[in-house]
Order: C-alpha cells, then sequence, then structure tokens
C-alpha cells in the first residue's frame, strides 16, 4: 500500500482489506473480507542490511509474544521461501503445533480464485465479463440482473448490498444454507449505487459470480476450481473447506478475548460459498503465486483484467498498490478465528503470505510489517505497555466524533472511567492512556493523539496504525 490521503483511507483504521483504498465494508463476525485494528508498539528502525529472515521472525516471534498471534509464515523470493514456518498452535485444545504443513481457513483469499474461474471462462468463449447478470442467471430478479454486469460484480462496483452486513443473516452463520436460501436473503434488495458508478465491499457480489461458474460450466463451484485451477496448479492441500470432512492439518479457529483463549464459531461453509469458504497451506498459496507467474491457469490478457485496478484499487479480486515505492498485489481475508494475507510483488518476484488462526490479530498488520522489514523501511516491533491513570474529567474533552473521511468516523466514548473508540460499522474497541493525550488499543497495532488549539479544545486526532498517521477533524 503506496502513500495516500486520508481520502483514500476510508476504511484503513479497523477492518478492511487495505489502508490504501477506500473502504471495504465490515462484515459482521463472518469477516469474509479483512482487517481490525492493530496492539501497543514500540518504532523499530530499518533493518539497515540485517538478515531479513532473522529480523522477521524476531518480529512475528515478538507478534506472538504481545499480540497472540499464531498461524504460518512464509516469505519468499523467486519462489524459494526466506522463511517458512508455524507459530503458536494450531489447535489450543489439543496442544498441537502450526506447522508450514498447517491448513487454514482464508476468508476473501478465496476470491482470487473465483475470480479467476470467472476469466477463465471467458478465454473459453463461454462468458464475457461484460455480460449482464441476466444472460447466465434468467431467473435471477431482472430489476437486478438487466442492469449489473459480471465486470461489476468482479470489481465490487455493482452496488448489490452484502449479505455479512446482515446481523439476522450472520447470527446463524454455523447453520447450513443452500445456494438458493442464501441468493434469497438479498437478491431482492435495492441496489446501493447505480452498478459502476461507486465502489463498495459486497460479498453478495461474489457469491453471484459462484453461481454463474455453476450455469455456465455444468460443474459445481467446487469441482471447478479443483479442476480447472487448484490441481494445474498443484495445489493438493487447497479446498472447499466442508466442516463435516475430515481435512487432515486442519487448523482450529481461536480468538483472544478478555484475556484468555476461546474456540470461535465454527462457520457453515455454505454461508461464505465463492466468497470465502477455501482452506490452504502457505505453500500452497506460493504455488498459486507462482503460477500467475506463467499461463498454466491465465492467460498473460486476463491477467492483465485481473490487476488493472477499476476503482479504489481493486481489480478482480485483488487489490493493486504501491507500497514503499513498489507495485503491491494482495488481498486479505478473515472469517471467525481465522486471518489470512496474501502480498506479491511481481518487479521484486517477492511474496509475503500470513496465515493467522487467531482472528484477533489481523494477518494484514503482520505482513505489512513483514513488508517494511524486506524493504528496509520503519515498522513496529510489538511490545508491552502499561497504561497510566488519568483523570476521565481530563479525558472529556477528547469525546466525540472525528472525520477520518466522508463515510468514515471514529467515536471517541468514556463510560464508567473508561475509555472506548469506535470506527464506523465496527466493533467497540476499550483504549488506555499513554498520556492525556495518546492512547492505545490493547492487543493491537494502534494509537490515537488527540490534536488542540491554542485554547486547549481538542480540535482532532492522529490515528497511528501500520507505520501510517492519519489525521481525522473533530466534528462533533
Amino acid at each position: 500500500m503506496r502513500p495516500v490521503s486520508a481520502g483514500r483511507l476510508r476504511r484503513a483504521a479497523y477492518r478492511s482489506p487495505s489502508p490504501s483504498m477506500a473502504a471495504v465494508a465490515p462484515l459482521a463476525r463472518l469477516v469474509l473480507s479483512l482487517l481490525v485494528l492493530a496492539a501497543a508498539v514500540a518504532p523499530r528502525p530499518a533493518t539497515g542490511g540485517t538478515d531479513p529472515a532473522a529480523a522477521i521472525d524476531a518480529y512475528v516471534h515478538a507478534a506472538q509474544d504481545v499480540q497472540h498471534f499464531q498461524g504460518t509464515v512464509l516469505v519468499a523470493r523467486d519462489g524459494v521461501p526466506l522463511l517458512e514456518k508455524g507459530y503458536g498452535l494450531a489447535s489450543r485444545e489439543l496442544g498441537v503445533p502450526n506447522t508450514p504443513a498447517t491448513k487454514h481457513l482464508i476468508g476473501s483469499l478465496t476470491k482470487q480464485f473465483t475470480a479467476a474461474a470467472i476469466l477463465q471462462l471467458q478465454e473459453r468463449g463461454l462468458l464475457s465479463v461484460q455480460d449482464p447478470i441476466a444472460k447466465h442467471l434468467p431467473a435471477w430478479p431482472r430489476a437486478t440482473a438487466e442492469r449489473v454486469t459480471i465486470h461489476q460484480l468482479l470489481s465490487h462496483t455493482a452496488g448489490i448490498p452484502s449479505y455479512t452486513d446482515d446481523a439476522v443473516l450472520m447470527a446463524r452463520r454455523t447453520v447450513e444454507i443452500t445456494l438458493d436460501e442464501l441468493c434469497a436473503t438479498f437478491q431482492d434488495k435495492p441496489l446501493d449505487f447505480e452498478p459502476g458508478t461507486s465502489w463498495s465491499y459486497s460479498n453478495s457480489g461474489y457469491v453471484i459470480l459462484g453461481r454463474i461458474i455453476e450455469a455456465v460450466s455444468g460443474e459445481t463451484y467446487e469441482q471447478y476450481l479443483r479442476a480447472h485451477i487448484l490441481d494445474p496448479a498443484g495445489m493438493s492441500d487447497t479446498g472447499y473447506s466442508h466442516l463435516e470432512t475430515i481435512i487432515p492439518n486442519r487448523a482450529s479457529g481461536h480468538v483472544w478475548r478478555d484475556g484468555g483463549w476461546a474456540n470461535a464459531p465454527r462457520v457453515a461453509m455454505s454461508m461464505p460459498y465463492a466468497a470465502g469458504a477455501l482452506h490452504t497451506t502457505a505453500a500452497d498459496l506460493l504455488r498459486w503465486d507462482q503460477a500467475l507467474y506463467g499461463e498454466t491457469i491465465l492467460s498473460a490478457r486476463s491477467k492483465e483484467q485481473m490487476f488493472t485496478p477499476v476503482r479504489q484499487d481493486y481489480g478482480y479480486g485483488q487489490i493493486i498498490v504501491e507500497r514503499f515505492g513498489h507495485r503491491e498485489i494482495m488481498h486479505a481475508g478473515g472469517i471467525d478465528g481465522f486471518s489470512a494475507y496474501l502480498a506479491r510483488y511481481p518487479d521484486d518476484r517477492l511474496t509475503i503470505i500470513v496465515l493467522g488462526n487467531n482472528e484477533s490479530v489481523p494477518a494484514y498488520n503482520i505482513g505489512m510489517n513483514i513488508a517494511a522489514i524486506l524493504f528496509e523501511q520503519p515498522y513496529d516491533l510489538p511490545a508491552t505497555r502499561t497504561p497510566v491513570a488519568i483523570d476521565p474529567a481530563v479525558f472529556a474533552r477528547c469525546v466525540g466524533d472525528y472525520e477520518l473521511a466522508p463515510d468514515f468516523v471514529i467515536s471517541v466514548r468514556a463510560r464508567d472511567g473508561r475509555f472506548f473508540t469506535q470506527a464506523t460499522g465496527q466493533p467497540e474497541l476499550e483504549i488506555f492512556a499513554i498520556s492525556e493525550s495518546e492512547f492505545y488499543l490493547q492487543d493491537v497495532e494502534a494509537r490515537l493523539s488527540f490534536q488542540g488549539d491554542a485554547t486547549g479544545a481538542v480540535t482532532g486526532l492522529i490515528l497511528h496504525q501500520v507505520g501510517r498517521e492519519m489525521p481525522a477533524r473533530k466534528i462533533r
């Protein structure tokens, strides 16, 4: 992710796939997209030419010790791992460690495989990304089907409301649902905007894409991926993660909450479907990364379409930005108990893969700091902090709403002598004082520093996250 303005950081803080893009809608507990806020940190200088693998390993160990990260990390150059290692436990109940062979749910990393399937079908002449939904799903409600194209579904520019914003539906996410039942929860809803005129992250769009893949190919989504993408790429450890199937080396999903571990809910995979139902290993994601340099899976023309931003840095199932002066193609994913991140730097032939099975630690933040280490940029080394006591009456001047971007507000509140922050559409999180004007979040890499005028009135704040300073003005 490249240097950007606050306007492009609409959902940079808290949950989003990329702080360089304008926004991914928060997704209840079924997080099919990406990112939570991140922990108390100690600034760390660039590595200055030291062994990057050793620096990365030290950083991830610190994230494990302080933030409770657990998972697998793989960093490769030219397809050769510089570091490939498991951290923490794949199952806390059984005491089984994470290893490079551990399989993790990857949430919205699934979307790039769905996008690749659509592009393959286009190569075979079975569809065009400019086709309207109606051409392939004649039973879909006409008001939407004739106005929305496959291209718009792929790029989140269709305006179709995301079903993962439905709190009632998400409350039953552990219960199997048919594809017809899932589609019925959103197919008759009015569009959020005229297709093609704006951008909003929509898991519903990728569910529709999965349905189109099945209609056009005559295969189930799972069958299609296996035959045309996973097997040709040599990804034998990747698959559709049915709960009832015995899958050797499958990790359990966890959450660190209230100072202790808990099991995360087991989401029925019929709920995420083509938007987020795959599991994989770090090694298989490296195979996928390497396959995208050739034409076994996609032609050069299809890859150009996939990797060309449409709106808000988003192509087809991929986010394309510049970070630290280097072109980056990335996506992150999250689903109950898991967080995933895959970043490719094609001009440098570098790959960063982070698969975590503690949903409380966003893999995206880990991956961002790994990139900083690789490119010898400053990064944040997790460190334990001890909060200081401040007078709630002093904090009262900080209470209010702060606008980071036109549709993204950070609210600051006090309650019973404790202090809290909440971003638009996201959970409330407690903040702890470093001083009367600076606060940090426990177990996440972020700080809030409040800014005042000559009279002492608070006029704004700065969000410090993932090596960036993002100003927000106080609006009330």
